[in-house]
């Protein structure tokens, strides 16, 4: 004889209500996306009251530093620390590039330029070595000049980059060929990039 797996008098078959009701209205607003802020300075500098050029600032808001300067083209990020709330450098836009007309004075062919690191790149990561700069140039000159630019192991904190010039001047007045040490003030164009260093 089989087993009994049910047994009810009643059942019960329920169907769909009588009234559906669809919203289609919009719903409460929610909170907000990141917006991106633009303006010069450090935005830490700019913020006040949880307000930036009078617009309330939320976690995750981001800010682009168009000043002209050491954080030119920087991103922040508004972060929660525990400090308190702050902008935070996240991204670089622009490519770690220094360009810059230097007065330089040459004494006997030799100068020299020391330039804060800090004013070429902001270092986060592995500290950096002379091989991570490709240093151009050119001097501004009315006759041609040869010269060479030595770029010296990072001494000390390693937070000054020095480059040492040697250069001469075709001077056509001493003779046709004569070639005499630079020995005045000229102006040096320059361009450093930073690079990853093969050695790294």
């Amino acid at each position: 004889m089989p087993d009994v797996l049910l047994s009810n008098d009643d059942v019960t078959v329920l169907g769909p209500p009588n009234t559906v009701e669809v919203l289609v209205d919009i719903g409460p607003t929610g909170t907000r996306g990141s917006k991106v802020f633009v303006g010069s300075g450090n935005p830490n500098n700019l913020t006040s009251s949880g307000s930036i050029f009078g617009q309330a600032i939320i976690l995750n808001d981001l800010y682009i530093n168009i000043s002209p300067g050491t954080n030119y083209g920087y991103m922040y990020q508004y972060l929660s620390e525990p400090g308190g709330n702050t902008w935070i450098e996240i991204l670089a836009l622009n490519p770690t590039i220094y360009n810059k007309l230097h007065t330089t004075t040459y004494v006997d062919g030799e100068a020299s330029i020391t330039i804060p690191i800090s004013d070429i790149v902001t270092v986060t990561g592995s500290p950096l070595t002379a091989n991570n700069f490709v240093v151009q140039y050119s001097i501004s000159h009315t006759h041609a000049v040869a010269s060479t630019v030595t770029v010296p192991a990072l001494v000390g904190d390693g937070s000054n980059l020095v480059l040492n010039f040697k250069g001469v001047e075709y001077h056509p007045e001493s003779g046709p060929t004569e070639w005499i040490d630079l020995d005045e003030e000229v102006i040096t164009h320059l361009l450093i990039s930073v690079v990853e260093s093969e050695e790294s």
